[in-house]
């Protein structure tokens, strides 16, 4: 039967930015398209939320990092509405005042030469090879529908059509740690650490750990396909909202509240869902965006997938190690010796390579990190409609926070919160009288409210073994398909996910 009376060509479970991403690219295709989503809000972890009323903030995930240009065209999402702050620098804080603009171009290469000659110099030829690197790297990443066998053979043509000693140098790189490499490279220790933060930030790994230069890579790769990082207006809810209206224009249709129950299997087929309320609706294609364990075991069942499957999805998906705290401010705090211009800026806390490592040690033995390492944002400094006039709202990510703390997350939860205001004080000393009020997320909160299994919103972070692994939207089970971040090595703020189930279906539709 169909829900209100209609048919549907789809059914897809999750309206997080896959799930919406799958719907608008079926839309596209002619096929009318229900979105299921079990919480009030769309979006998963891209949403806006207040901290108090009038100040409103992206709740988890703070800014658009790989948004590819055709997934932005092919949805017409600024016909919808999206509107971003494009390209946003990077800075390095320092305690003293003497910040680092992470080179993005030559203004800023020449900037680094001023007080480190010797790193700027090497900048340019580092830059250069990995992001030779990253763009080899990218169609095996990205084409996540193709065999693993077949992306490796492509990788090494195009390295072997390119240059052949490109592709020894990047075989010698991937199992290396990150650290290592920034350690052979440069001098700075401010550079070294913002660089490495940005390797491993969502993972579990230190800058020391074998193959963190994958994910450096695996990062470039991704922010090739965008337009660098973007803040966008609204917050992260804008691009869950220009999604939704795209799905909206397809004719597909929305519903909230909606939490399926079981999949209807037919035949050996999935053939429809059933939600919690009772409701049977039929469609011959059902594409989940949910973990892919939650969806074959808990909503397919066990009876129905090959046994090998099941012993390959058993397993309990990795705990998150990303913690997020959202803060109201009666005022911009005076960073000590940034200008004005930078308050919009991506703001890294990492002062060498050695903080980030000891957090991600402190991290290994259950800790809350001493100095804690972080990525701050300011996203009123570049929207000032998110609080009230002359006010502003912060969002901080902090890495390396474990999911099973020692003594537990209810007991320590305002000690952790202490130890970010003190480190952020030292580089704003007027940073506590700022605050007005404060939300802390603990992986374990980021769990259950927004049903992430574990926690881990980064879904763990690449590993060279995934360069290897089963991947793609397809499953065993005829008509049921996954388009969830777990299927795509991409990760992130992408939709990338969504839309490539879609290809690789209508691929499949086409050879039928």
């Amino acid at each position: 039967m169909a829900w209100g009376g209609r048919k549907y060509d789809a059914i897809v479970i999750g309206g997080d930015l896959n799930g919406l991403a799958a719907a608008a690219y079926l839309g596209r295709a002619h096929q009318r398209v229900l979105v299921l989503e079990e919480s009030a809000t769309l979006g998963g972890v891209a949403v806006t939320g207040e901290i108090m009323p009038g100040y409103s903030v992206s709740t988890v995930a703070h800014l658009i990092e790989a948004l590819p240009r055709g997934v932005e065209r092919d949805l017409k999402l600024v016909k919808h509405g999206l509107r971003m702050a494009r390209d946003i620098p990077t800075v390095a804080l320092d305690r003293d005042g003497k910040h680092l603009v992470v080179p993005r171009n030559r203004k800023d290469i020449a900037a680094l030469a001023v007080t480190q000659p010797k790193d700027a110099a090497a900048w340019r030829a580092f830059d250069k090879r990995m992001k030779a690197h990253a763009a080899l790297l990218a169609p095996l990443l990205l084409d996540d529908a193709a065999p693993a066998a077949s992306s490796l053979r492509r990788l090494v043509w195009r390295a072997g059509w390119n240059r052949a000693d490109r592709l020894a140098d990047l075989l010698h790189l991937l199992p290396q740690a990150v650290g290592d490499l920034l350690d052979a490279e440069f001098e700075y220790p401010l550079l070294k650490g913002a660089l490495a933060l940005d390797a491993v930030l969502g993972g579990a790994d230190g800058p020391y750990a074998p193959g963190t230069v994958l994910r450096f890579l695996h990062r470039m790769a991704m922010r090739g396909l965008g337009r660098g990082l973007c803040v966008p207006l609204g917050g992260l809810g804008a691009l869950t909202d220009a999604l939704a209206a795209a799905v909206a224009a397809q004719r597909g249709e929305i519903r909230t509240g909606a939490r399926v129950r079981r999949l209807i299997v037919e035949g050996g087929a999935v053939a429809g869902v059933e939600t919690s309320d009772g409701i049977a609706i039929v469609a011959p294609l059902v594409v989940s965006s949910l973990d892919p364990r939650l969806t074959m075991l808990g909503l397919l069942g066990a009876a129905h997938i090959e046994t090998e499957e099941a012993r390959r999805l058993a397993p309990m998906p990795r705990a998150g190690n990303v913690a997020k705290v959202n803060l109201a401010l009666d005022g911009l705090p005076e960073f000590r010796g940034l200008a004005p211009a930078l308050c919009g800026a991506r703001l890294m806390v990492a002062p060498s390579l050695d903080a980030v490592d000891h957090a991600a040690t402190d991290f290994g033995q259950r800790a809350l990190a001493s100095e804690p390492v972080m990525e701050i944002t300011i996203p009123s400094a570049v929207d000032p409609a998110l609080a009230p006039a002359g006010h502003h709202v912060m969002s901080v990510l902090v890495p390396f926070m474990p999911h099973d703390l020692e003594g537990g997350w209810p007991a320590r939860r305002d000690e952790f919160m202490q130890r970010v205001i003190k480190t952020i004080a030292q580089y704003a000393p007027d940073f506590s009288d700022r605050l007005i009020a404060g939300d802390v997320l603990t992986p374990p909160d980021i769990e259950t409210r927004f049903g992430l299994p574990g926690g881990d919103w980064y879904r763990g972070g690449i590993r060279t073994a995934d360069l290897a692994g089963p991947r793609g939207p397809a499953t065993p089970v005829s008509g049921l398909w996954l388009c969830g971040p777990d299927t795509h090595a991409a990760g992130g703020v992408t939709g990338l996910a969504g839309r490539d189930m879609a290809e690789a279906f209508a691929a499949e539709r086409g050879r039928r």
